[in-house]
C-alpha cells in the first residue's frame, strides 16, 4: 500500500498521466497538470470498467481503501457501481430546492451564454422576491407555483418582463432535465405566457432631434468630447445605421472600415456588417484621434448609454415615452425607404422578417405620399360630366 511519503513524492510527467497501484482495484492516477485521483478498475459482466472515488488530499488513502471495500461489496451483489453512483447522484440532486438549482444554473451555465449576466440578474432577483417558494423541493414544484410567480409579477411589472422571467426559469428546469436528468417535465407546461403586449411604433421627428441635441449640448459639426456630447453622437449614429446600444458603445476602430462597420459580436451571436452612410461616416470622422482603440470613450456596461440617454431626455427634456432602443425604429424606417427588404435585413441582423417588420413603423401619411409618387401610365384621367 501506498504511504504518505510515496504519495507526496509523486511527480507529474509532462508527455503522459502516471498509474500508481495501492492494493487490490485501486490506484492513484496522477494526471500532466499534477492532479492526484483516487480510481478503482473492476470487472463487471465481463466488462473491465474504472470509478473515481475523489482527488488526494481531499480524499484520503484510508478513505479510498474503504470506498474500495464497498464497491467489491456491490459488485459481489451484482450492482454495477459507476450506475449505482450515478443514480446516487440524481437521488442527491432531486433533493434540492428550488433555490438551490437556479444557483446551480447561474454558476455553472449562465457564465456560457451571451447575455447571461442578465439572465444571472433575473433569477437572483426571482430568488429574493420569493423566499418562501425557493425552499420548496424541485420535484415539489408544480403549474400552480409558476402560475403564482407569473401573475404576481404580471401586477408589478411589464407583460414583457415577465415573458422574459418566464423563459429564464424554462432554460433552468431544461437545464435540470436534458443535463442533470433530475426532472422529468417542466413545472411550466401549460402554463400560459402572458399575451404579448403590441410592439412599439415609436417615430422620432426631426423636432425632437433638435431638442435631444440642445438638451446635451452638443453640436454635431464639433467632436464630442464629454460623456454627455458622446451620448448625443451616439444618438445621431443609431439614427443613421440602426445600431443597437450596446453595438455602438462597444465599436473599435479595428472594425472600422472606408464603407462600412464590422460587429465581431452581436446580439443573435453571428457578425455583421453594418453599411455607413456618407452622414455616418462624417460623424465617425468627427470621433477620430479621442481613442486609440475605441469609438467611444464613454462606459460600454450593459445598458449604461441607454441609462444616460434616459435620464436626460426623460428628466430634463420631459420626453418620457422615448428610450435609445427607439432610434433602431426610426432608423429601420427610414432605411426601408432606400433599401428593399432583404437588404434591409442584412443592415439591421434580423434573421426573421417577421420581427424586422416590428422596427418597420411608417405613418399613414408616409405611406400614401410613397402612392402618390408613383406615376402611372394607365391611370385613365376622369372627365366631369356636362349638364
Amino acid at each position: 500500500m501506498l504511504t504518505v511519503k510515496q504519495i507526496e513524492a509523486v511527480q507529474p510527467l509532462d508527455d503522459k498521466t502516471v498509474k500508481n497501484f495501492d492494493s487490490e482495484l485501486l490506484y492513484l492516477f496522477t494526471s500532466t497538470t499534477g492532479r492526484k485521483v483516487w480510481k478503482v478498475i473492476y470487472t463487471f459482466n465481463g466488462k473491465k470498467n474504472t470509478t473515481t472515488l475523489g482527488e488526494y488530499p481531499i480524499f484520503s488513502a484510508k478513505e479510498a481503501r474503504l470506498k474500495r471495500d464497498e464497491i467489491k461489496k456491490q459488485i459481489a451483489e451484482g450492482i454495477d457501481p459507476n450506475q449505482k453512483k450515478k443514480e446516487d447522484r440524481v437521488q442527491k440532486l432531486s433533493a434540492i430546492s428550488f433555490a438551490e438549482l437556479i444557483k446551480k444554473y447561474i454558476h455553472d451555465i449562465a457564465p456560457t451564454m451571451k447575455g447571461g449576466n442578465k439572465t444571472a440578474s433575473r433569477l437572483k432577483k426571482l430568488v429574493n422576491d420569493y423566499p418562501k417558494l425557493m425552499k420548496k423541493s424541485i420535484t415539489d414544484l408544480d403549474q400552480l407555483d409558476m402560475i403564482e410567480i407569473r401573475n404576481d409579477r404580471l401586477s408589478k411589472v411589464s407583460t414583457s418582463t415577465v415573458k422574459c422571467d418566464l423563459g429564464a426559469l424554462g432554460s433552468v428546469f431544461k437545464y435540470a432535465r436534458q443535463e442533470l436528468r433530475i426532472l422529468n417535465t417542466s413545472p411550466l407546461i401549460d402554463v400560459a405566457k402572458p399575451t404579448q403586449a403590441p410592439h412599439r411604433e415609436r417615430r422620432i421627428t426631426q423636432e425632437e432631434v433638435n431638442t435631444i441635441l440642445l438638451g446635451f449640448n452638443y453640436d454635431a459639426t464639433y467632436q464630442p468630447l464629454t460623456k454627455r456630447q458622446q451620448v448625443a453622437w451616439a444618438f445621431l449614429f443609431a439614427l443613421e445605421t440602426a445600431m443597437r446600444a450596446s453595438e455602438i458603445t462597444n465599436m473599435q476602430w479595428c472594425n472600422v472600415y472606408e464603407d462600412h462597420v464590422l460587429l465581431p459580436d452581436t446580439k443573435n451571436g453571428t457578425a455583421r456588417k453594418v453599411p455607413l452612410s456618407r452622414r455616418a461616416i462624417q460623424l465617425l470622422e468627427l470621433m477620430k484621434g479621442l481613442d486609440e482603440d475605441k469609438v467611444l470613450t464613454i462606459s460600454d456596461r450593459s445598458n449604461a448609454l441607454s441609462h444616460d440617454f434616459w435620464l436626460v431626455v426623460s428628466n430634463r427634456l420631459g420626453i418620457t415615452d422615448l428610450n435609445f432602443h427607439d432610434t433602431r425604429h426610426e432608423a429601420t424606417t427610414r432605411l426601408a425607404n432606400k433599401l428593399p427588404i432583404q437588404d434591409l435585413a442584412k443592415v439591421t441582423g434580423h434573421k426573421d422578417l417577421k420581427m424586422l417588420m416590428r422596427y418597420y413603423n411608417p405613418t399613414v401619411q408616409e405611406l400614401a405620399q410613397k402612392l402618390n409618387e408613383l406615376d402611372d401610365p394607365n391611370i385613365i384621367p376622369f372627365k366631369q360630366k356636362v349638364i
